[in-house]
């Protein structure tokens, strides 16, 4: 397991205390690890009783070698979201898979608001200090029978994303931060789903269409944050 070096002042997540940090992470990993442990015990199952007719037609070598290649992806997956906690000390956003990565939001480099476009639309937050890059989801939107649905960071988790972003010397940087203050801004007074910053997004997103990433530009980022209420 390889990691990128740690900020000044950042700790392991494990270290860290509820006065310390916030969670950041819009799926928390105890609400899919249920489905990948299922998912992973049948594709064990089906693994070894394939490496089992192998070994018996091709000789016990071969089916290692099966049972190994087919057992090792489905159980780095899993231990990846088993690993998985993304949280922001302060400054220093830590996301922890198999490896795990930090980067310091005061002095990113870059920080874009992106989005993919799929049945679902996902927002995110990629941050890039060095050459340590961190992506963030931040909401994910879908649509059906003229109703938005979708899934938001909570308001504290947003509301120090904003804080934190706030403070970086670059204005572009500063410019997101204001899309996530509005959005938390927005959250914290129960303004309807469609029309929160973040969804507002990712009706840009759906507009624009593709099957790329969509990285939003400065003049719709300055669109997204301008409240309409």
């Amino acid at each position: 397991m390889s990691s990128s070096p740690a900020e000044p002042g950042a700790r392991d997540p494990r270290e860290l205390s509820a006065e310390d940090a916030v969670d950041v992470d819009l799926i928390p990993p105890q609400l899919t690890l249920p489905k990948v442990r299922r998912a992973l015990g049948v594709g064990l199952a089906v693994t070894v009783l394939v490496a089992v007719v192998v070994a018996v037609l091709a000789g016990p070598v071969w089916g290692s070698v099966v049972l190994v290649a087919g057992a090792t992806p489905g159980l780095g997956g899993y231990l990846g979201v088993a690993r998985r906690r993304v949280v922001l000390d302060h400054r220093v956003l830590t996301r922890r898979t198999l490896r795990t990565r930090r980067v310091n939001l005061l002095a990113a480099e870059k920080v874009d608001l992106v989005a993919e476009v799929a049945e679902l639309i996902q927002v995110s937050l990629r941050v890039r200090h060095g050459r340590t890059t961190v992506r963030v989801p931040v909401a994910l939107y879908g649509s059906g029978r003229g109703r938005v649905r979708g899934r938001e960071l909570p308001m504290l988790g947003v509301r120090r994303l904003a804080e934190a972003l706030e403070r970086n010397r670059r204005p572009e940087t500063r410019d997101i931060a204001r899309v996530l203050a509005e959005q938390a801004r927005a959250q914290a007074t129960s303004v309807p789903l469609r029309e929160r910053p973040l969804c507002r997004a990712a009706g840009i997103a759906r507009e624009v269409g593709g099957a790329d990433e969509l990285v939003f530009t400065a003049d719709e980022v300055d669109e997204i944050a301008r409240p309409r209420w």
